[in-house]
């Protein structure tokens, strides 16, 4: 056997046993090492952030004209963001986030007390700004506090003994002008009666009397005037402070003269009743005409 066939065999030799991983060696391949995400933890509750008292629901009640403050204490906020917004069935508005405001209607406004009050201010409150609002915190879950804003709007109105709503009034000489105003959202010492733009004042001497109790939704006043006279005749006003006043023109006449008056006031009262009951039967009549002739 020739040297050079020596050597081929050798060379065979050594190539199969590489790549049979017999007597020598195989070629190594890197594995890049598999890792394992940690699983989500849930956040601990002692590092969230609250409201004041843990109260996530208030009502703040103002009359018309005032402003309302709504506030929102927030602890443990850290790095968050606090936001206001207004709910409004479906929809979502944007008052502040941060401290910024986002609303061109400058009587939203937002008061930032560090380290944890955000107050927003509806400055002279309108019926219209009642409603949803809520102060929201960006943690994870979300808080959020709702606030419910009632605007209320004073009222007065003049009734007389017997409980109605009058404008105008006759009484005979020597009779009781009883004049009951119920005032509704003000204040129970804000009532004041005039007459002629003068205040009328309690004085049982003068056999004027001024008294005011509370009611269900407000203070309600009564003037009495004993044996009146013409000269009680004129225009009484109940007012108060925020509030439109309520005016009754009364008319103090003598016997003959008011019985007349008042016959008259009844009179047009009923003419008006008879007028209205009298269309009230021609449009059912056509309404009835326009059925028949539909159906034919």
């Amino acid at each position: 056997m020739s040297p050079l066939f020596k050597i081929f065999a050798a060379c065979c030799t050594c190539l199969l046993a590489a790549c049979s991983g017999v007597g020598g060696f195989a070629p190594s391949i890197d594995i890049p090492a598999t890792t394992t995400e940690p699983p989500p933890t849930t956040p601990d509750p002692a590092t969230l952030p609250y409201f004041l008292h843990h109260l996530n629901a208030t009502n703040v009640t103002v009359s018309r004209g005032k402003a309302a403050i709504l506030d929102c204490q927030v602890f443990r906020l850290r790095d968050r963001t606090v936001s206001w917004v207004r709910r409004q069935g479906d929809s979502i508005q944007l008052l502040t986030i941060g401290s910024s405001t986002y609303q061109n209607n400058g009587r939203y406004q937002l008061e930032v007390e560090e380290p944890n009050t955000w107050r927003l201010v509806v400055t002279a409150a309108e019926e219209s700004d009642r409603g949803h609002y809520e102060c929201q915190v960006s943690s994870h879950p979300p808080k959020i506090k709702r606030v419910h804003l009632q605007v209320y709007v004073p009222r007065l109105e003049i009734f007389d003994a017997r409980g109605e709503a009058i404008q105008e009034k006759f009484y005979e000489v020597g009779s009781s002008i009883d004049l009951r105003c119920d005032a509704f959202h003000v204040p129970r010492d804000a009532v004041v009666w005039s007459r002629g733009g003068a205040v009328v004042y309690h004085s049982p001497e003068t056999g004027i009397s001024v008294e005011t109790t509370s009611g269900a939704q407000g203070p309600v006043s009564w003037l009495r005037v004993k044996a009146a006279s013409t000269a009680d005749s004129g225009n009484y006003s109940c007012s108060a402070a925020e509030a439109e006043p309520a005016t009754v023109r009364i008319q103090v006449l003598e016997g003959d003269t008011s019985a007349a008056m008042q016959h008259s006031t009844n009179s047009s009262s009923a003419a008006h009743r008879a007028v209205h009951a009298s269309v009230s039967t021609i449009i059912r009549l056509l309404s009835l005409s326009l059925v028949l002739w539909v159906r034919c």
